[in-house]
């Protein structure tokens, strides 16, 4: 190899550039959305420290924009019925809704633990 490469884009043309998927780049980006989220492995449980005694189904484990979990969030809010905030990189449900949240998780293709 006696080529000199001068950045990662010299690099991209010693292999070529892999094929495109049928369907362009929507595909594409759907694939790596997907992707994104099945390498996320999300915790659910239940806090009650420091809440005076009530419970706080807490999930953390997100790697998303704070847009996108505030989506998450209104929606469990409402398929609960409970108030929730955000919170850094968790989202809080007023309540035990554990099992409600991980189905909800699981069934937008998350990995899910506890619940």
């Amino acid at each position: 190899m006696s080529a000199k490469l001068n950045d990662l884009s010299d690099l991209g043309a010693l292999f070529g550039r892999p094929a495109e998927p049928e369907g362009g780049k929507e595909t594409k980006k759907e694939s790596a959305a997907d992707r994104a989220k099945s390498l996320v492995k999300l915790h659910v449980q239940l806090e009650k420290k420091g809440r005076k005694g009530k419970g706080v189904t807490v999930i953390m484990g997100f790697f998303h924009m704070k847009r996108d979990m505030e989506d998450y969030a209104r929606e469990l809010k409402a398929r609960c019925g409970a108030g929730g905030t955000v919170k850094g990189d968790t989202i809080e449900i007023q309540g035990d809704h554990r099992k409600t949240v991980a189905d909800y998780f699981r069934a937008k293709g998350f990995r899910v633990t506890g619940g």
